[in-house]
């Protein structure tokens, strides 16, 4: 009868000793074993007396025809064959782990960003990266990161709640834009008053560009409101009138700036300014395909021009 275990640290007992012990009983023998895991006879016999001697009792009975399992083996085999088991799916998962970009990303982003930056470049990120599909939410409302209902959000303010990481893409003052042909009947304007303008409704009052709008235009001179950026955009393109946006439109509407006479300086001074983050969730960020979409958009900015500030290329802040 063997005898009674007495080592009980379960440090004494490990995947590679699993791998012994079934070697051993699969093939009979300490040369056969080796063979299977790609060492020695001398080897193996040293690892199953190491064994031996941590669980205190005897495993393998040596015969002139090679090993036999003795009742401790044949206790310890079925876990040892769990162990295998764990371990083949252990490295199956792992060979399901994103190692290139692939899949699906989710971005959302204000509609102006959504409609006008980054539909227009997904086919230069499929270009680069063939295997991604891209989810585009253009909207106001934000989605919420660390609920997950996003991968990769672009907007106006930097997160100060959650697990996010977040990048400062761009940093501008918005700009006084109209269609080339009205802001040429305007020439240099010398009064706000004088111009037609097109501001957001009355939902979107607290936007900073629709205060400034509201203190330097009287109320008679908006000529149009509206929650949709587009629609703005438009009415501006067709001569409509004047509007707030940032000068990146100006590389993708037929728009041109308005010119201010010297009156007007201190109110130009006083337009807001615009900032674009990049935010992510910090447990997906190194992820090959989120990683991807990440850092072309980073790449993007820089390829139109768009001024970025210090820092903006790091990995999040």
């Amino acid at each position: 009868m063997p005898a009674k275990t007495q080592h009980n640290d379960p440090r004494a007992f490990d995947w590679d000793d699993a791998r012994v012990l079934l070697a051993l009983a699969r093939n009979h023998s300490l040369r056969a074993a080796g063979q299977a895991l790609g060492v020695n006879a001398s080897t193996i016999g040293r690892r199953l007396e190491a064994l031996e001697r941590a669980l205190g009792t005897r495993l393998f009975d040596r015969t002139l025809d090679g090993v036999l399992p003795t009742a401790a083996a044949e206790q310890l085999l079925p876990h040892a064959e769990q162990l295998e088991h764990a371990a083949l799916e252990l490295v199956s998962a792992s060979e399901g782990i994103d190692r290139e970009p692939e899949g699906s990303v989710r971005i959302t982003a204000m509609p102006g960003l959504a409609d006008h930056f980054v539909a227009p470049a997904v086919l230069r990120l499929l270009a680069r990266y063939p295997k991604l599909q891209i989810e585009l939410d253009s909207s106001i409302a934000y989605a919420d990161l660390t609920r997950r209902e996003a991968d990769i959000a672009l907007r106006l303010n930097r997160p100060t709640t959650g697990d996010l990481i977040a990048v400062k893409l761009m940093s501008d003052q918005v700009a006084i834009l109209g269609s080339k042909a009205y802001v040429q009947q305007l020439g240099s304007l010398r009064n706000l008053a004088d111009a037609r303008w097109l501001g957001w409704d009355r939902d979107l009052a607290l936007l900073p560009d629709a205060r400034w709008l509201a203190e330097h235009v009287p109320e008679h001179a908006v000529v149009l409101r509206s929650n949709s950026i587009n629609a703005l955009l438009s009415a501006a393109e067709h001569g409509i009138g004047l509007v707030l946006m940032s000068k990146a439109f100006l590389r993708v509407r037929p728009l041109a700036p308005v010119k201010l006479a010297p009156p007007l300086a201190k109110a130009a001074s006083s337009l807001p300014s615009l900032e674009v983050w990049l935010v992510g969730h910090r447990a997906l960020r190194d992820v090959p395909r989120i990683a991807a979409v990440w850092d072309f958009i980073v790449s993007e900015l820089a390829r139109e021009g768009v001024r970025q500030p210090p820092g903006s290329r790091r990995r999040g802040v």
